[in-house]
């Protein structure tokens, strides 16, 4: 078995022990408890993506094991997915009050200082972004937002 089949064997066997000891008898944990459980199996909750994912599902009451190996597995493939380093970078760079989103005060600034759109365009720009990008009408981009956008021909952004 390769290191990696391992490191992920030992992964999972140790999510399901400590979802063991979380969940009730009806085989379900909370929201909060979920977050402690994949804090405990070191997934960052810091991390952009991991913010964007359980953003997705705070409104979930309670979590099977399947849901919650289901969202282990998604946070830890990206988390360890090289390819999205730069791009983690970009948005952190955007990201200015590190609350794991970029929202329109965020946008508004980077834009400024890169100098290159004037006064009545930054309005424009900022409101296509938000228009083009923001798929869940928050009024802010996730991580996963971001890079749903990054990943648009250009002819979609207008």
């Amino acid at each position: 078995m390769s290191g990696g089949a391992v490191d992920s064997m030992v992964g999972t066997m140790m999510l399901k022990f400590c979802f063991d000891r979380l969940c009730s008898d009806i085989r379900l944990i909370t929201f909060d408890d979920t977050r402690k459980l994949l804090a405990a199996n070191l997934i960052p909750l810091d991390h952009p993506f991991v913010v964007a994912l359980l953003d997705d599902f705070k409104e979930e009451e309670a979590f099977t094991y399947s849901m919650v190996v289901e969202l282990y597995t998604k946070m830890k493939e990206n988390i360890e997915n090289k390819a999205f380093d730069d791009r983690l970078a970009l948005f952190r760079d955007y990201d200015l009050d590190n609350n794991g989103f970029i929202n329109r005060s965020d946008l508004r600034q980077c834009l400024e200082e890169d100098n290159y759109y004037e006064k009545g365009e930054l309005d424009v720009v900022i409101d296509l972004v938000m228009k083009l990008a923001d798929s869940n009408n928050d009024g802010k981009l996730s991580y996963l937002e971001f890079l749903e956008m990054l990943d648009k021909p250009d002819s979609q952004l207008g």
